[in-house]
């Protein structure tokens, strides 16, 4: 736990697939935050189940494949199941594991989230899948912000759902491993902050 400068005004946040650095800088910086399950679903927001690293040959994007819902009217993003096709949860581990397996911090925390990527996870809601992989990120950075997921509340709230991130991580360089051959890539998933930092995340986030 640090002694960070929080918010008391409600935050709400889109449900994300191991969402990014910035993302998580600014869940850190509200006491309360709702992360919204209820959102109607649309196809286009790929974002939802999509999380972005870096892998040898640089960024790349990592896509849960869905299936499509019975019916499209008032069907939520909770109302979605993962699909299995093309084997997905293998590739994207075997993309972690290439990504981060020499990072300092990869082996202490990968029998953690390797359970998630196995055969038994297609069929889950993608919500409930992001909802476990947050659980986990922020357990490990240390966040101990009060996090609900269900429906936005109503009153005084920060909503954040349909607007862009504050660019955190692209004005504050953290350790990557392979930064001398690439640069400092911003913006990638969380994953990258702890895999690379371990601990110390926690002392990187506002």
């Amino acid at each position: 736990m640090t002694n960070r400068k929080v918010s008391d005004t409600t935050l709400i946040l889109p449900s994300r697939y191991a969402a990014s650095v910035d993302y998580y800088a600014l869940l850190s910086s509200h006491r309360k935050v709702v992360i919204d399950t209820s959102t109607r679903f649309n196809k286009r927001q790929k974002e939802t189940h999509r999380c972005t690293v870096a892998d040898t040959h640089g960024v790349r994007s990592l896509t849960v494949p869905i299936e499509k819902p019975l019916t499209m009217t008032g069907a939520s993003w909770s109302d979605i199941r993962i699909s299995s096709h093309g084997e997905w949860w293998h590739v994207h581990w075997e993309t972690f594991k290439s990504a981060y397996g020499r990072t300092p911090f990869f082996e202490y925390y990968a029998d953690d989230f390797a359970p998630l990527f196995t055969s038994a996870t297609p069929g889950m809601s993608v919500t409930e899948f992001n909802c476990r992989i947050d659980t986990l990120l922020r357990r490990f950075m240390l966040i101990d912000s009060e996090v609900i997921y269900g429906q936005a509340p109503d009153g005084d709230c920060i909503d954040m759902r349909n607007s862009p991130l504050p660019e955190y991580s692209a004005s504050r360089p953290y350790y990557q491993v392979r930064a001398l051959a690439q640069g400092f890539i911003p913006g990638l998933s969380a994953m990258d902050l702890l895999f690379n930092l371990g601990p110390e995340a926690t002392l990187y986030l506002p």
